[in-house]
């Protein structure tokens, strides 16, 4: 009965019965459920642009008092940054969307590295050794944190990736939830209109 069906079938329906078989094989491996996942959301960071948010909000200054270690275990306080532009996504390793988006992040880090007005902070709650692995793995060159102590008010989320971008003047501009294209032009464009404030 299996001979008469497969007998049957183009070569093409032959083709996608054996894609949509060895996806479901994937989907069965935790790995595999990441892979796909994390594709799927790359494609989807490739597509939705960021958003400004339409009401001016400024992030009260307690907010800023927050607690971040990075991968060496070097201590930054959020309150430092004041004054630039900031990058801020929340992330974990296990998060399909967030790996989806992150060579569209990488993609705007490596377009604005160099400029000391604006900060990226990659902030997991996960193991920094965790989180260090998964940067090496994957070649990532933006700087990866970890948070040390309760996200403020401003920066709490119910879901990741949540990405943030603060003015110079801390203004929230940007609170984005889910993959984006970061990489774009429209990101890029509203960064460099940030930083010429």
């Amino acid at each position: 009965m299996i001979k008469k069906y497969w007998a049957k079938k183009t070569a093409w329906n032959k083709f996608s019965d054996l894609i949509f078989l060895v996806l479901i094989i994937t989907l069965l491996f935790p790995k595999g459920r990441m892979a796909v996942g994390g594709f799927i959301n790359n494609i989807k960071a490739q597509i939705f642009n960021p958003t400004k948010l339409q009401e001016t909000q400024f992030i009260p200054e307690t907010d800023f008092n927050w607690t971040l270690s990075d991968i060496e275990g070097q201590k930054i306080n959020l309150s430092t940054l004041k004054g630039k532009v900031l990058f801020i996504n929340l992330w974990a390793t296990w998060c399909p969307p967030c790996v989806g988006e992150m060579p569209e992040i990488q993609q705007l880090y490596d377009e604005f590295k160099d400029d000391p007005n604006i900060i990226f902070l990659m902030i997991s709650n996960e193991k920094p050794a965790l989180i260090h692995r998964f940067i090496e793995r994957n070649h990532y060159s933006f700087p990866v944190l970890s948070s040390l102590s309760q996200a403020p008010a401003s920066f709490s989320v119910s879901s990741i990736p949540t990405t943030f971008i603060v003015s110079k003047s801390g203004q929230l501009i940007v609170k984005e939830t889910g993959a984006a294209n970061w990489g774009g032009e429209k990101a890029k464009a509203l960064v460099r209109e940030l930083l010429g404030e």
